[in-house]
Protein backbone atom coordinates (compact mmCIF):
# COMPACT_ATOMS: atom_id res chain seq x y z
CA UNK A 1 0.00 0.00 0.00
CA UNK A 2 1.29 3.50 -0.78
CA UNK A 3 1.77 5.98 2.07
CA UNK A 4 -1.32 8.00 3.05
CA UNK A 5 -2.07 10.09 -0.02
CA UNK A 6 -4.36 12.70 1.53
CA UNK A 7 -1.30 14.77 2.44
CA UNK A 8 -0.49 14.93 -1.29
CA UNK A 9 -3.95 16.19 -2.26
CA UNK A 10 -3.81 18.24 -5.45
CA UNK A 11 -0.20 17.35 -6.25
CA UNK A 12 0.85 16.60 -9.84
CA UNK A 13 4.45 15.44 -10.17
CA UNK A 14 6.76 13.37 -12.33
CA UNK A 15 7.08 9.72 -11.37
CA UNK A 16 10.70 10.30 -10.32
CA UNK A 17 9.54 12.84 -7.74
CA UNK A 18 6.89 10.46 -6.43
CA UNK A 19 9.52 7.74 -6.01
CA UNK A 20 11.74 10.19 -4.11
CA UNK A 21 8.75 10.83 -1.82
CA UNK A 22 8.58 7.15 -0.91
CA UNK A 23 6.22 5.72 -3.52
CA UNK A 24 7.04 2.32 -5.02
CA UNK A 25 6.74 1.91 -8.82
CA UNK A 26 3.95 -0.61 -8.27
CA UNK A 27 2.06 2.06 -6.26
CA UNK A 28 2.34 4.43 -9.20
CA UNK A 29 1.05 1.71 -11.54
CA UNK A 30 -1.94 0.99 -9.31
CA UNK A 31 -5.39 2.58 -9.20
CA UNK A 32 -4.13 4.84 -6.41
CA UNK A 33 -2.57 7.11 -9.05
CA UNK A 34 -3.81 8.57 -12.31
CA UNK A 35 -1.48 9.45 -15.17
CA UNK A 36 -2.32 12.96 -16.35
CA UNK A 37 0.43 13.36 -18.95
CA UNK A 38 3.10 10.80 -19.84
CA UNK A 39 5.30 10.51 -16.73
CA UNK A 40 3.17 12.87 -14.60
CA UNK A 41 0.78 11.45 -12.02
CA UNK A 42 -1.69 12.66 -9.39
CA UNK A 43 -3.43 10.79 -6.54
CA UNK A 44 -6.67 9.37 -7.91
CA UNK A 45 -8.70 10.12 -4.78
CA UNK A 46 -7.18 13.59 -4.35
CA UNK A 47 -6.59 14.85 -7.90
CA UNK A 48 -4.82 18.01 -8.96
CA UNK A 49 -6.66 21.08 -10.21
CA UNK A 50 -7.02 22.06 -13.84
CA UNK A 51 -4.65 24.94 -13.01
CA UNK A 52 -1.96 22.49 -11.93
CA UNK A 53 -2.49 20.44 -15.07
CA UNK A 54 -2.10 23.55 -17.23
CA UNK A 55 1.04 24.67 -15.38
CA UNK A 56 2.76 21.29 -15.72
CA UNK A 57 1.80 21.13 -19.40
CA UNK A 58 3.11 24.63 -20.08
CA UNK A 59 6.34 24.36 -18.11
CA UNK A 60 7.32 20.69 -18.05
CA UNK A 61 5.40 18.22 -20.18
CA UNK A 62 5.17 20.49 -23.24
CA UNK A 63 7.34 23.57 -22.55
CA UNK A 64 6.23 26.72 -24.33
CA UNK A 65 2.66 25.57 -24.89
CA UNK A 66 -0.18 27.99 -24.17
CA UNK A 67 -3.55 26.77 -22.81
CA UNK A 68 -6.18 27.41 -25.46
CA UNK A 69 -9.82 27.06 -26.47
CA UNK A 70 -12.08 25.73 -23.69
CA UNK A 71 -9.15 25.26 -21.30
CA UNK A 72 -8.16 28.92 -21.57
CA UNK A 73 -11.81 29.96 -21.23
CA UNK A 74 -12.15 28.16 -17.90
CA UNK A 75 -8.89 29.63 -16.62
CA UNK A 76 -10.20 33.11 -17.52
CA UNK A 77 -13.42 32.30 -15.65
CA UNK A 78 -15.59 32.38 -18.77
CA UNK A 79 -18.89 30.44 -19.00
CA UNK A 80 -19.15 27.30 -21.13
CA UNK A 81 -22.26 25.20 -21.77
CA UNK A 82 -22.51 22.01 -19.73
CA UNK A 83 -22.85 19.97 -22.92
CA UNK A 84 -19.52 21.02 -24.43
CA UNK A 85 -16.56 18.61 -24.43
CA UNK A 86 -17.79 16.10 -21.89
CA UNK A 87 -19.25 18.60 -19.45
CA UNK A 88 -16.10 20.64 -18.85
CA UNK A 89 -18.27 23.73 -18.44
CA UNK A 90 -19.74 22.23 -15.25
CA UNK A 91 -16.43 22.60 -13.41
CA UNK A 92 -16.95 25.41 -10.87
CA UNK A 93 -14.53 28.33 -10.91
CA UNK A 94 -13.65 29.72 -7.48
CA UNK A 95 -11.36 32.47 -6.22
CA UNK A 96 -8.58 32.03 -3.71
CA UNK A 97 -9.32 34.40 -0.81
CA UNK A 98 -5.68 35.44 -0.43
CA UNK A 99 -4.84 36.60 -3.95
CA UNK A 100 -8.05 36.32 -6.00
CA UNK A 101 -6.52 33.71 -8.32
CA UNK A 102 -9.12 31.61 -10.11
CA UNK A 103 -9.00 27.89 -9.32
CA UNK A 104 -10.72 25.25 -11.45
CA UNK A 105 -11.03 21.72 -9.99
CA UNK A 106 -10.32 18.86 -12.37
CA UNK A 107 -13.49 17.02 -11.31
CA UNK A 108 -16.79 18.40 -9.98
CA UNK A 109 -16.96 18.67 -6.17
CA UNK A 110 -18.35 15.61 -4.43
CA UNK A 111 -17.50 13.24 -7.28
CA UNK A 112 -14.71 10.74 -6.79
CA UNK A 113 -12.14 10.34 -9.52
CA UNK A 114 -12.54 6.90 -11.03
CA UNK A 115 -15.73 5.33 -12.29
CA UNK A 116 -17.75 8.54 -11.80
CA UNK A 117 -15.43 11.11 -13.35
CA UNK A 118 -12.42 11.47 -15.60
CA UNK A 119 -9.87 14.24 -15.75
CA UNK A 120 -10.49 16.76 -18.53
CA UNK A 121 -8.39 16.75 -21.67
CA UNK A 122 -6.59 20.08 -21.96
CA UNK A 123 -6.25 22.11 -25.14
CA UNK A 124 -3.04 23.98 -25.85
CA UNK A 125 -1.41 25.94 -28.65
CA UNK A 126 2.11 25.55 -30.03
CA UNK A 127 3.85 27.27 -32.95
CA UNK A 128 3.92 25.37 -36.21
CA UNK A 129 6.69 22.81 -36.49
CA UNK A 130 8.04 20.53 -33.78
CA UNK A 131 5.87 18.23 -31.69
CA UNK A 132 2.23 17.86 -32.62
CA UNK A 133 1.06 15.48 -29.89
CA UNK A 134 1.84 14.62 -26.30
CA UNK A 135 0.41 11.11 -26.10
CA UNK A 136 -2.36 11.66 -23.57
CA UNK A 137 -4.01 14.39 -21.53
CA UNK A 138 -3.90 17.20 -24.08
CA UNK A 139 -4.92 18.17 -27.60
CA UNK A 140 -2.21 20.20 -29.33
CA UNK A 141 -3.27 22.90 -31.81
CA UNK A 142 -0.73 24.37 -34.21
CA UNK A 143 -0.81 27.97 -35.31
CA UNK A 144 0.92 31.30 -35.59
CA UNK A 145 1.91 33.43 -32.60
CA UNK A 146 -0.86 34.84 -30.42
CA UNK A 147 -0.98 37.68 -27.92
CA UNK A 148 -0.75 36.39 -24.35
CA UNK A 149 -1.17 37.68 -20.82
CA UNK A 150 0.20 36.46 -17.50
CA UNK A 151 -2.66 35.29 -15.28
CA UNK A 152 -1.37 34.07 -11.95
CA UNK A 153 1.25 31.42 -12.68
CA UNK A 154 0.01 30.79 -16.22
CA UNK A 155 0.54 32.48 -19.55
CA UNK A 156 -2.82 32.57 -21.32
CA UNK A 157 -4.04 33.94 -24.66
CA UNK A 158 -5.61 37.37 -24.27
CA UNK A 159 -9.38 37.26 -24.06
CA UNK A 160 -9.97 38.42 -27.63
CA UNK A 161 -7.84 35.52 -28.86
CA UNK A 162 -9.77 33.09 -26.64
CA UNK A 163 -12.99 34.40 -28.17
CA UNK A 164 -11.59 33.65 -31.64
CA UNK A 165 -10.57 30.13 -30.61
CA UNK A 166 -14.00 29.47 -29.12
CA UNK A 167 -15.48 30.59 -32.43
CA UNK A 168 -14.34 27.21 -33.78
CA UNK A 169 -15.98 25.30 -30.90
CA UNK A 170 -19.14 26.98 -29.60
CA UNK A 171 -22.58 27.54 -31.09
CA UNK A 172 -23.32 31.18 -32.08
CA UNK A 173 -25.40 32.23 -29.06
CA UNK A 174 -23.02 30.53 -26.62
CA UNK A 175 -20.22 32.56 -28.17
CA UNK A 176 -22.27 35.72 -27.58
CA UNK A 177 -22.60 34.64 -23.93
CA UNK A 178 -18.81 34.41 -23.65
CA UNK A 179 -18.36 37.86 -25.21
CA UNK A 180 -20.91 39.32 -22.79
CA UNK A 181 -19.16 37.65 -19.86
CA UNK A 182 -15.94 39.38 -20.93
CA UNK A 183 -17.47 42.87 -21.06
CA UNK A 184 -20.29 42.53 -18.51
CA UNK A 185 -20.69 43.66 -14.90
CA UNK A 186 -19.83 40.18 -13.58
CA UNK A 187 -16.57 39.88 -15.53
CA UNK A 188 -13.90 38.01 -13.57
CA UNK A 189 -11.27 40.26 -15.11
CA UNK A 190 -12.91 43.68 -15.67
CA UNK A 191 -11.69 46.18 -18.21
CA UNK A 192 -12.56 44.51 -21.50
CA UNK A 193 -14.65 46.31 -24.11
CA UNK A 194 -16.13 45.45 -27.48
CA UNK A 195 -13.62 47.81 -29.09
CA UNK A 196 -10.63 46.15 -27.38
CA UNK A 197 -11.82 42.68 -28.36
CA UNK A 198 -12.38 43.79 -31.95
CA UNK A 199 -8.83 45.17 -32.05
CA UNK A 200 -7.47 41.74 -31.16
CA UNK A 201 -9.59 40.10 -33.86
CA UNK A 202 -8.36 42.65 -36.39
CA UNK A 203 -4.89 41.12 -36.01
CA UNK A 204 -6.16 37.65 -36.99
CA UNK A 205 -8.33 38.31 -40.06
CA UNK A 206 -7.72 35.00 -41.82
CA UNK A 207 -7.78 32.62 -38.88
CA UNK A 208 -10.53 30.16 -38.13
CA UNK A 209 -13.05 31.49 -35.65
CA UNK A 210 -12.49 35.18 -36.41
CA UNK A 211 -15.73 35.68 -38.43
CA UNK A 212 -17.80 33.93 -35.76
CA UNK A 213 -16.20 35.99 -33.00
CA UNK A 214 -16.88 39.21 -34.90
CA UNK A 215 -20.53 38.26 -35.33
CA UNK A 216 -20.78 37.48 -31.62
CA UNK A 217 -19.39 40.89 -30.70
CA UNK A 218 -21.93 42.50 -33.01
CA UNK A 219 -24.71 40.90 -30.95
CA UNK A 220 -23.15 41.41 -27.50
CA UNK A 221 -24.52 43.88 -24.94
CA UNK A 222 -22.53 45.21 -21.97
CA UNK A 223 -25.00 44.81 -19.08
CA UNK A 224 -25.70 41.07 -19.17
CA UNK A 225 -24.97 39.11 -16.00
CA UNK A 226 -25.34 35.44 -17.01
CA UNK A 227 -25.25 33.20 -20.10
CA UNK A 228 -28.82 32.14 -19.40
CA UNK A 229 -29.94 35.76 -19.74
CA UNK A 230 -28.01 35.99 -23.01
CA UNK A 231 -29.67 32.99 -24.63
CA UNK A 232 -33.11 33.90 -23.27
CA UNK A 233 -32.84 37.42 -24.70
CA UNK A 234 -31.73 36.13 -28.09
CA UNK A 235 -34.49 33.53 -28.41
CA UNK A 236 -37.11 36.12 -27.41
CA UNK A 237 -35.97 38.39 -30.23
CA UNK A 238 -35.58 35.51 -32.69
CA UNK A 239 -39.25 34.51 -32.47
CA UNK A 240 -40.39 38.07 -33.15
CA UNK A 241 -41.25 39.33 -29.67
CA UNK A 242 -40.20 42.87 -28.68
CA UNK A 243 -36.57 42.99 -27.55
CA UNK A 244 -36.11 43.30 -23.78
CA UNK A 245 -33.52 45.51 -22.10
CA UNK A 246 -31.02 43.48 -20.04
CA UNK A 247 -30.55 44.34 -16.37
CA UNK A 248 -32.68 47.44 -16.37
CA UNK A 249 -31.94 49.73 -13.42
CA UNK A 250 -35.06 50.69 -11.46
CA UNK A 251 -34.90 53.32 -8.69
CA UNK A 252 -37.54 53.28 -5.96
CA UNK A 253 -38.59 56.93 -5.48
CA UNK A 254 -39.61 56.21 -1.90
CA UNK A 255 -36.16 55.40 -0.54
CA UNK A 256 -33.90 55.83 -3.62
CA UNK A 257 -32.88 52.16 -3.45
CA UNK A 258 -31.89 50.57 -6.76
CA UNK A 259 -33.12 47.26 -8.13
CA UNK A 260 -32.30 45.46 -11.38
CA UNK A 261 -34.55 43.40 -13.63
CA UNK A 262 -32.89 40.65 -15.70
CA UNK A 263 -34.85 41.31 -18.90
CA UNK A 264 -37.32 44.20 -19.02
CA UNK A 265 -39.88 45.86 -21.25
CA UNK A 266 -39.87 49.23 -19.53
CA UNK A 267 -42.71 50.83 -21.52
CA UNK A 268 -45.20 48.25 -20.18
CA UNK A 269 -43.44 47.55 -16.86
CA UNK A 270 -43.01 43.86 -17.58
CA UNK A 271 -39.94 41.95 -16.50
CA UNK A 272 -38.56 38.44 -16.95
CA UNK A 273 -36.40 37.04 -14.15
CA UNK A 274 -34.11 34.17 -15.12
CA UNK A 275 -33.28 31.77 -12.28
CA UNK A 276 -30.63 29.41 -13.58
CA UNK A 277 -29.90 25.94 -12.21
CA UNK A 278 -27.41 27.38 -9.73
CA UNK A 279 -29.67 30.17 -8.49
CA UNK A 280 -30.76 30.68 -4.87
CA UNK A 281 -28.21 28.42 -3.27
CA UNK A 282 -28.99 29.82 0.21
CA UNK A 283 -32.06 30.89 2.14
CA UNK A 284 -30.55 34.35 2.39
CA UNK A 285 -30.34 34.65 -1.39
CA UNK A 286 -33.92 33.43 -1.71
CA UNK A 287 -35.13 36.05 0.80
CA UNK A 288 -33.26 38.84 -0.97
CA UNK A 289 -34.77 37.83 -4.29
CA UNK A 290 -38.27 37.77 -2.81
CA UNK A 291 -37.80 41.18 -1.19
CA UNK A 292 -36.58 42.63 -4.47
CA UNK A 293 -39.54 41.20 -6.39
CA UNK A 294 -42.01 42.46 -3.79
CA UNK A 295 -40.50 45.93 -4.02
CA UNK A 296 -40.71 45.94 -7.83
CA UNK A 297 -44.31 44.73 -7.70
CA UNK A 298 -45.04 47.68 -5.43
CA UNK A 299 -43.71 49.96 -8.16
CA UNK A 300 -46.16 48.52 -10.68
CA UNK A 301 -43.95 45.89 -12.30
CA UNK A 302 -45.24 42.50 -13.41
CA UNK A 303 -42.52 39.85 -13.15
CA UNK A 304 -42.40 36.49 -14.92
CA UNK A 305 -39.96 33.89 -13.64
CA UNK A 306 -38.06 31.48 -15.88
CA UNK A 307 -35.67 28.67 -14.99
CA UNK A 308 -33.16 26.35 -16.61
CA UNK A 309 -35.87 24.09 -18.00
CA UNK A 310 -37.43 27.10 -19.74
CA UNK A 311 -34.09 27.78 -21.39
CA UNK A 312 -33.71 24.20 -22.59
CA UNK A 313 -37.31 24.10 -23.86
CA UNK A 314 -38.37 27.75 -24.23
CA UNK A 315 -41.82 27.48 -25.82
CA UNK A 316 -43.75 27.69 -22.54
CA UNK A 317 -42.00 30.84 -21.33
CA UNK A 318 -42.16 32.47 -24.77
CA UNK A 319 -45.92 32.04 -24.87
CA UNK A 320 -46.22 33.40 -21.32
CA UNK A 321 -44.18 36.46 -22.28
CA UNK A 322 -46.25 36.87 -25.44
CA UNK A 323 -49.53 36.76 -23.50
CA UNK A 324 -48.27 39.18 -20.82
CA UNK A 325 -47.06 41.67 -23.43
CA UNK A 326 -50.39 41.43 -25.24
CA UNK A 327 -52.30 42.12 -22.02
CA UNK A 328 -50.18 45.24 -21.53
CA UNK A 329 -51.04 46.44 -25.03
CA UNK A 330 -47.79 45.58 -26.84
CA UNK A 331 -47.84 44.43 -30.46
CA UNK A 332 -46.87 40.75 -30.56
CA UNK A 333 -47.06 37.87 -33.08
CA UNK A 334 -49.73 35.24 -32.56
CA UNK A 335 -48.93 31.97 -30.78
CA UNK A 336 -48.86 29.92 -33.98
CA UNK A 337 -46.23 32.19 -35.50
CA UNK A 338 -44.10 31.96 -32.37
CA UNK A 339 -44.27 28.15 -32.55
CA UNK A 340 -43.19 28.17 -36.21
CA UNK A 341 -40.36 30.61 -35.62
CA UNK A 342 -39.11 28.71 -32.59
CA UNK A 343 -39.05 25.47 -34.59
CA UNK A 344 -36.97 27.23 -37.25
CA UNK A 345 -34.61 28.60 -34.60
CA UNK A 346 -34.12 25.22 -32.92
CA UNK A 347 -33.36 23.66 -36.30
CA UNK A 348 -30.28 25.88 -36.57
CA UNK A 349 -29.07 24.77 -33.08
CA UNK A 350 -27.90 28.24 -32.00
CA UNK A 351 -27.06 27.19 -28.42
CA UNK A 352 -25.97 24.01 -26.68
CA UNK A 353 -27.99 25.26 -23.71
CA UNK A 354 -31.20 24.57 -25.68
CA UNK A 355 -32.59 21.14 -26.50
CA UNK A 356 -32.68 20.22 -30.17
Amino acid sequence: MPPALSRFAGVLEHRSVWISLGMHPRDLASDSFTTVFPGYLTPTAFPCSLNAMAWVLQNRALPGSVPSHTTAALLWGLPLPARVQGGIGMLPVTERPDDGTLVVPAVPPGIARGDDATLPVLHCLLPRGGRTRIGRGAVVHRGGPVATSQVGKLRLPVQGEVLRQLGTVLRPWDLVAVAEAMIGPQARFPGQSVEALRAVLASTPGRAGTPAARRALGMALPEVRSPGETVMRLVIAAVGLPRPVPNLRVTDPRDRSVRYIDLAWEEVRLGLEYDGDGHRTTKGQWRRDEERRDQLAGLGWTLIRANGDDLRRPLRILLRVRDALARHGAAVPDAARIRRRLAAVIATHPSARMDR
